[in-house]
């Protein structure tokens, strides 16, 4: 069996019939949503559109969640997959003539091209499908309220003009009369009802009937909107009174002067159309999409005024292409033009006031131009009933103002353009437009400068396209200052851009700076300030965390304003929480920008990430002490918290350009407490970035530091400068520098008395010295680490002597080793922690070199199990590896404790530990005799070791090269 045949019927309370019976729906939100579906079946209505209608006052926190699920009990009454999802909305999944509406219209415009008595007939059968207010009982009811009046304006015109073929064909009958006085008493400001119930109560012979309902219509006009009846029922009114026996009806085919109907045959005067739109450029390039899409769509032959919405951000050619495409449609449109700039991106025009010209225009007298937006709009709509008008809205500020502006029925079309995408206004074609592509670009600069002197100097030509950022306002713009400036090179006019963009765009009353100016100055005073204090990011980023860090206000606030901004297009959403703007807007920016609030704005940013950097050390080291006071640390600011390393991970890559642009910046400052937070957040930086994933390029934040000794005002941020570029060079196995550095820095702690400062030195000193195998001077170094119970504690003390007895491991001083590592296990118990995962792994490395292999997997297993229960993702890899390399040492597979091992390093971000297990998983691999596999994997673990500088690259080198 196929598919159930499903109808939805819109026109009156919404019902859905399936295969001819009734159906239930969900009341309230899931018939909203049925609704809008059904009003363009087919079509994709996005959820952003979808939310404004079901939540119009308070919207909840996750509406896409929300919808989802009333989606979900709508799929449950319609069955058979009707609401399908597509792109970011919902569509109904049914043929047109499916929705009631649909039909409608289709039955109208067949009647629009036939003869009168089929079009009559079409008239009949498509009003029949009216069975009451349009979305009755929509509950929210802001779809009702934007969609109905428009449908009932659709329903009406197409029972005028049913009527008025009745009378002209004499096709009247008892029910005539009464279903008149019903209209013209739900509608009473509908004058042409009123005149086909005067022509028909006159036709039967009701002279005094007829002239008593000139008389109501006259008194209803007057009190409840002071105006005078219009020329067509005066003239009505007043032929009835002379008895005019052209009112009565003819025979059929006796022409059409004679009783055709309340107009009559009465000569009226040539009223020349309104051609009102501003002349199109010469220059138009691109948009051939976007032209053909919206010429096609408004010139179908449609019952509906049709409408066409374009959108997009300051700048990007949406009145340009308004008027080319509304010049290309003016044959299909004889009956005129109107066109008006309402001003949205300013100050927005009175949508009262256009109409009040809009009727002019179409030479209503002044006297009966109503007072009222929504009288204005009534008569606006009668007046394009029966015409073919195109109108065209410039720079819409949002649906309000434009709704009240829309033609209903007949064959007018409106093409509107604004900044915000206007999706609660349903549309037969809606476009966002893009920035130009470099190949628009040039052609658009091709057209207006000429092909030759482009071609003589493609570079600077490309520096132009360039500097203009696919804006066709600044093209444009370009373009006219090279061609009235004929003698100027255009590598000379591209400099100028380089240097001063704004400045050099700017022609006439062509202005990128004035445009942008005037975007700003329409905005809430609140929202504008905070835009312009943007400024204070360095670049054309910025996501939520760093907008509230700079505004000073919560996430939920900045988010709130900017989104705010992306429907204005001053900035564009490029990821959730994530946003953007264009560089052009950036010139604006930092060219308007207060500069007081935006230094006090990056300081603040600048004490928020210091601390954040701070926050995050305790999840990088566990254990640790605070960082070293100063009064440069931001200890009254909260900054966000951490919970493990990935969650790091994600926070500080995204952020660490925008960190070290705001260091850097700092650092030139001319307050010393600014200087010092500077340095003090680049020298954070760079000791995250070493501690979260062996980032081994920061010294460039630590020698940046360096070079301004002088203006530092703390010497601790010198030395923890050297202390930061001794283990950048270390990261990079540069190690003689790196020793250099540290001894650098050594002597600063001990100018300062940093006994603590200096200890640690040592101990990193010590490392250095074991990774170039020089272990005598590292055993000695970590024993005087070891001995350091002045400054370090005894969990430190403990760390050292352990490192010792690596070290003695390293020397073959066995027995040495095993003392210590005694004296680092005394009371440590079998609790879980770090200090027993360290000392398990010290044993077990113990264990492997004297022999016992067996002993040393067993250990090194013990170790990984305490990381287990410790949930700590780094230490479960690092002993993972451990045993993988004793099971390959002790001749048995290290496989599958490498593979873990591997995985666990990559969601924790550890890269020196997966090339590590990679490098085992090559060696299981090659003891299973898969050298292909095996290569594979050193191949890639090579890689790794050779970003980090690693000396075991040319271990793994060697062997990827001994591969067959």
């Amino acid at each position: 069996m196929g598919r159930a045949r499903l109808e939805v019927a819109l026109l009156g309370p919404v019902e859905v019939h399936r295969d001819g019976v009734t159906i239930p729906v969900p009341p309230g939100r899931p018939t909203v949503i049925l609704a809008a579906l059904a009003a363009r079946p087919g079509t994709v209505v996005p959820v952003d559109a979808l939310a404004g209608w079901l939540w119009p006052d308070d919207e909840p926190v996750h509406p896409r969640a929300a919808i989802q699920t009333h989606v979900a009990r709508l799929r449950a009454a319609l069955g058979d997959g009707f609401v399908q999802a597509a792109g970011d909305g919902y569509r109904l999944d049914l043929p047109p003539d499916a929705v009631d509406v649909t039909r409608f219209r289709e039955l109208v415009a067949a009647g629009r091209d036939a003869e009168p008595a089929t079009e009559l007939t079409l008239l009949r059968e498509a009003l029949a499908l009216w069975r009451g207010d349009p979305l009755a009982g929509l509950n929210p009811d802001d779809l009702e309220k934007a969609t109905a009046p428009l449908l009932v304006e659709e329903l009406l015109s197409a029972t005028e003009r049913m009527n008025e073929l009745r009378l002209r064909l004499d096709r009247t009958d008892e029910e005539f009369v009464p279903s008149l006085r019903r209209l013209v008493a739900a509608h009473p400001w509908r004058e042409r009802l009123w005149a086909q119930l005067m022509l028909a109560l006159y036709r039967q012979g009701r002279q005094g009937d007829a002239l008593a309902a000139y008389h109501e219509v006259v008194t209803v006009l007057r009190d409840e909107l002071g105006i005078d009846p219009g020329p067509e029922l005066t003239d009505l009114h007043r032929r009835i009174l002379d008895t005019d026996p052209t009112l009565l009806p003819t025979a059929p085919g006796a022409g059409p002067g004679a009783g055709g109907g309340p107009a009559g045959s009465a000569a009226a005067p040539v009223v020349r159309p309104p051609v009102q739109l501003p002349r199109s450029t010469a220059q138009f390039v691109g948009r051939e999409h976007e032209i053909d899409l919206l010429t096609a769509v408004l010139s179908e032959n449609r019952s509906w005024a049709r409408l066409g919405l374009i959108s997009g951000p300051g700048g990007s050619g949406k009145t340009t292409l308004a008027l080319h495409v509304g010049h290309a449609l003016r044959e299909a449109h004889p009956d005129g033009q109107l066109f008006a700039e309402l001003r949205g991106s300013t100050v927005p025009a009175d949508p009262a006031e256009v109409l009040a010209e809009f009727l002019r225009a179409l030479a209503t007298p002044e006297e009966d131009i109503p007072a009222t937006l929504d009288e204005r709009a009534a008569l606006f709509r009668s007046a394009c009933a029966h015409r073919r008008l195109l109108v065209v809205l410039d720079d819409a500020r949002d649906a309000a103002q434009v709704t009240p502006l829309l033609p209903g029925a007949g064959g007018c079309s409106v093409l509107v353009t604004s900044r915000p995408q206007l999706s609660m206004i349903p549309a037969d074609v809606q476009i966002d437009l893009a920035l130009f592509s470099d190949d628009d670009a040039y052609e658009l600069l091709e057209s207006m400068v000429g092909r030759e002197r482009l071609a003589a100097e493609p570079e600077a030509t490309a520096l132009v396209v360039s500097a203009c950022k696919g804006s066709p306002l600044a093209l444009r713009i370009a373009g006219g200052r090279l061609v009235t400036r004929p003698a100027w090179p255009i590598d000379h006019f591209a400099e100028r851009l380089l240097t001063s963009r704004l400045d050099e765009l700017e022609m006439g009353d062509l202005s990128v700076r004035s445009m942008l100016t005037a975007s700003v100055q329409g905005l809430d005073p609140a929202i504008a300030f905070r835009f312009r204090l943007l400024a204070a990011v360095p670049g054309p980023t910025v996501d939520v965390e760093t907008a509230a860090a700079t505004w000073d206000v919560s996430a939920d606030d900045a988010r709130s304003v900017l989104e705010h901004l992306v429907d204005v297009r001053l900035i564009d959403s490029a990821a959730p929480d994530e946003y953007r703007w264009h560089d052009l807007v950036d010139d604006h920016l930092r060219a308007v920008a207060d500069s007081h609030r935006v230094t006090a704005a990056r300081r603040r940013l600048v004490r928020y990430y210091l601390r954040c950097l701070h926050n995050l050390w305790p999840v990088l080291r566990p254990g640790s002490g605070a960082v070293e006071p100063g009064a440069w640390f931001p200890h009254e600011v909260v900054g966000r918290s951490f919970s493990d390393r990935a969650e790091i991970h994600a926070w500080l890559h995204p952020h660490t350009a925008l960190m070290t642009s705001l260091g850097l910046a700092g650092l030139h400052a001319d307050q010393q407490d600014v200087v010092d937070e500077s340095a003090a957040l680049l020298l954070a930086l760079a000791r995250a970035r070493y501690e979260c994933c062996r980032e081994a390029h920061t010294e460039d934040l630590s020698r940046a530091v360096l070079d301004v000794p002088a203006k530092l005002g703390d010497p601790v941020l010198t030395a923890r400068a050297w202390h930061a570029l001794a283990l950048s060079l270390g990261a990079q196995s540069r190690r003689e520098e790196a020793l250099e550095a540290g001894a650098r820095g050594l002597a600063v702690r001990r100018e300062l008395g940093d006994r603590y400062g200096e200890v640690i030195m040592l101990h990193n000193m010590a490392v250095w010295h074991e990774l170039d195998g020089r272990y005598e001077e590292a055993a000695e170094l970590f024993q005087r680490c070891a001995e350091a119970d002045d400054v370090l504690s005894p969990e430190v003390r403990r760390r050292c002597r352990r490192n010792l007895a690596d070290v003695q491991i390293s020397l073959g001083r066995y027995d040495d080793a095993r003392r210590n590592l005694e004296l680092t296990g005394e009371g440590l118990g079998d609790e879980p922690g770090i200090e027993l995962f360290d000392q398990l792994m010290a044993l077990a490395h113990l264990a492997l070199e004297t022999g016992a292999a067996d002993d040393a997997v067993a250990g090194f297993e013990r170790a990984v199990a305490v990381a287990v229960e410790l949930g700590s993702v780094p230490l479960q890899a690092a002993g993972l590896v451990k045993e993988a390399n004793a099971l390959r040492r002790a001749g048995r597979d290290g496989g599958g404790p490498a593979a873990r091992a591997a995985a666990l390093a990559r969601e924790g971000h550890l890269a020196d530990v997966e090339a590590e297990a990679l490098a085992e998983l090559g060696y299981s691999r090659s003891g299973d005799g898969d050298d292909e596999a095996a290569r594979t994997h050193w191949a890639a673990a090579l890689r790794i070791f050779d970003s980090l500088g690693s000396p075991r690259a040319d271990e793994l080198r060697d062997r990827v090269a001994e591969q067959p």
